[in-house]
């Protein structure tokens, strides 16, 4: 829903203005009522600014941002900002059919099993969304997350303020950068630009995913075909690259579409209020509420108030007995409201503390009792630690012993079938192991991948 400003006239003002942070410049666009252009303004970015769709020095930033506001001038209307793709991380995520504010509340209380950082150092923005298996799981829906780090996006409105361009929302420059293109409303379409790729289905991202630096088609094409073995009955229909020009086979039934416009992810970022596509904000809770109440404020509203006020004072005495009665009710409403929903919150917390302080216990009296044995079960840990990447996570691990052959069947989980693939190379080349079979692999609810991987050491005395 726009957000609408008042500064003391009848005048209201939308967000139409967009600011998209890229590795070599920031680019500013406003458009009109008709959506079109008003101005188009690069300011280019000195080297190390931001590097590898991520930001480096605030300062040259700043400083980036004061030459935008001189060549501007004043900025009344707040301006969507778009930060680099390797600053925010994107995932949708399922969970059972709720409201989105119990969805942003349950993830507050166990953020730390999606994303890799506490809650206390992050800021995060969610929205309920469609794919094209939605009809076939009416139980779950899909919960559009993108987060990013506090002091990051603190520093960002912080340059903001002071530079005079107010931050009307913070989102990822590639999620905005879908809405400029009407591809995105049809079907399953791919945008790709340097540091990023991004799937949609009909205006709602479903798939993202990060790359160092895309330089063919190569990640292009393995997303394509992940996308397609995800939703069989359906196929990609649209390419859109921004600022890359590769080349796809002719024999491909895919239409590609090259986006030359450097204002593409601006456009974009303007569009936010005025698309069909939902958009997510990464900005503080409290500093978005504070926003608003500051430009809320004018001083005929105050005039309006000060005449309401005198009006129910000179009312009739019953009628302000009443109003105060259902003012306290109200308030003693929301109070109770409160405590029940810290209750529950406590009990959710006390709850998963007893869950994972058991499971927690069984992982320990496994350990020991494989150090106990004559098992070499340091030795197995020590290589599944050195060739598990980030993305690994291990749940279980059983040890079973026949005269000298030692096996063992291990259990765990990752963020993609390719960490599943490394670990199984490393532990190949690590020498301890007399065999490694291929691991069993499947998602589970919260579509991660999990893995069962079978090892034999070579030999024990």
């Amino acid at each position: 829903m726009p957000i609408k400003f008042q500064f003391g006239h009848s005048k209201v003002i939308n967000n139409f203005a967009g600011l998209a942070i890229h590795d070599d410049a920031i680019y500013f666009q406003e458009l009109g009522d008709d959506e079109k252009p008003i101005r188009s303004i690069t300011i280019p970015l000195d080297e190390g600014c931001v590097i590898n769709g991520s930001i480096k020095d605030f300062d040259m930033l700043e400083a980036a941002f004061l030459k935008l506001r001189r060549e501007t001038g004043r900025i009344n209307e707040p301006v969507s900002i778009g930060i680099p793709s390797h600053d925010t991380v994107i995932r949708p995520l399922n969970f059972p059919r709720m409201s989105l504010d119990d969805i942003k509340s349950t993830l507050a209380l166990n953020f730390d099993e999606y994303f890799p950082f506490s809650s206390s150092d992050a800021v995060f923005d969610a929205l309920i969304i469609q794919t094209p298996d939605e009809a076939e799981s009416s139980d779950e829906i899909t919960v559009l997350t993108a987060v990013a780090r506090i002091n990051m996006i603190e520093r960002l409105l912080d340059i903001s303020r002071k530079t005079g361009i107010p931050a009307g929302a913070v989102e990822p420059l590639i999620f905005a950068m879908t809405r400029s293109a009407p591809e995105a409303l049809e079907g399953l379409s791919i945008f790709a630009e340097a540091h990023s790729i991004v799937t949609t289905w009909n205006g709602n991202g479903i798939y993202f995913r990060a790359a160092s630096n895309l330089r063919g088609m190569q990640d292009i094409m393995s997303t394509v075909q992940y996308i397609e073995n995800q939703y069989r009955r359906f196929k990609i229909e649209h390419l859109v690259l921004e600022g890359l020009d590769f080349q796809i086979s002719s024999t491909s039934e895919i239409n590609v579409i090259n986006m030359t416009d450097k204002f593409f992810a601006a456009r974009g970022l303007a569009l936010r209020n005025r698309s069909s596509i939902p958009a997510l904000d990464i900005r503080p809770r409290e500093y978005v509420e504070l926003e608003q109440r500051r430009y809320a404020f004018n001083p005929t509203r105050l005039t309006m108030w000060v005449m309401l006020a005198a009006f129910f004072m000179l009312s009739l005495g019953t009628i302000g007995f009443a109003v105060q009665n259902i003012g306290r009710i109200i308030n003693d409403i929301e109070l109770l409201r409160e405590d029940v929903n810290e209750l529950t919150n406590k009990r959710l917390r006390l709850s998963q503390d007893n869950a994972r302080l058991e499971n927690q216990r069984h992982k320990t009296e496994k350990i020991i009792e494989f150090f106990q044995s004559d098992i070499p079960a340091l030795e197995v840990m020590s290589a599944l630690e050195a060739n598990a990447g980030t993305g690994i996570k291990f749940d279980n691990a059983d040890f079973s012993r026949n005269l000298s052959i030692v096996t063992v069947v291990i259990d765990g989980r990752a963020s993609d079938e390719e960490s599943v693939i490394n670990l199984t190379e490393g532990l190949k080349a690590s020498g301890l192991f007399h065999r490694v079979m291929l691991p069993i692999s499947q998602k589970d609810a919260l579509k991660r991948i999990t893995f069962k991987l079978v090892l034999t050491v070579r030999s024990v005395s």
